[in-house]
């Protein structure tokens, strides 16, 4: 199933790349020298090929002026399913961090403290 679903995905992405890139009037060719890749590399992407770079995607998405999508689409803040998990997963009770002693405040232990003596 989740198979299915990213064929789907890829290839609905392949389909809105190539519309986006026709509506700028660019051939394959333009688009491949913009962002340097392959004439092939751009045929796979616009056939749904799940093997793209996600470099060559995001290359995409910043020259089709839509980067800040891309950017976004994981992002923590807006991760309501985590939200969910991060509530559920909420420790019951918290204690407080143990004090650290300081250097030479360990009686009992070779006292390696010296006397200064200052003038």
């Amino acid at each position: 199933m989740a198979i299915y679903a990213v064929k789907r995905t890829t290839k609905k992405l392949g389909e809105d790349l190539r519309i986006a890139r026709l509506r700028r009037r660019w051939s394959q060719k333009d688009l491949a020298l913009k962002a340097g890749v392959s004439i092939g590399t751009v045929q796979r992407t616009e056939s749904g090929d799940p093997g793209i770079a996600i470099g060559t995607i995001i290359m995409f998405f910043h020259l089709f002026g839509c980067r800040n999508q891309i950017e976004n689409v994981l992002d923590p803040s807006s991760d309501e399913l985590g939200f969910v998990a991060d509530s559920i997963h909420l420790p019951k009770r918290v204690r407080s961090a143990r004090r650290a002693r300081p250097k030479g405040d360990n009686p009992g232990k070779g006292d390696e403290t010296q006397d200064v003596i200052a003038f």
